[in-house]
């Protein structure tokens, strides 16, 4: 509904640092920016510090949510108020 293409499959880490946005979906967290991961790599780290060689990708601006992040959070929880038509039966009443 967004305009967006589909895709599933996997994702090669190495491409995460082309992300503009990351987000992890779920019914408890409605949708949910994700600021940052951060790939440890044993081989480059010390001992006394794990981050040590460890590789960070942000995604969007700290502490933001970005845009499309924001409007799927709006749309699924108006799904989920009736505010908006539930096109997919994603709500139903339990008896």
């Amino acid at each position: 509904d967004e305009g967006y293409e589909v895709e599933e499959r996997d994702v090669p880490v190495e491409e995460m640092k082309d992300f503009d946005e990351v987000m992890a979906c779920g019914t408890a967290v409605v949708v949910t920016p994700v600021g940052s991961a951060t790939r440890l790599d044993k081989s480059k780290a010390n001992g006394e510090d794990p981050l040590e060689g460890a590789t960070k990708y942000q995604f969007g601006e700290e502490g933001e949510v970005g845009e499309t992040t924001r409007r799927m959070y709006d749309r699924v929880r108006a799904i989920q108020l009736g505010t908006e038509e539930d096109k997919w039966g994603w709500n139903f009443k339990v008896e």
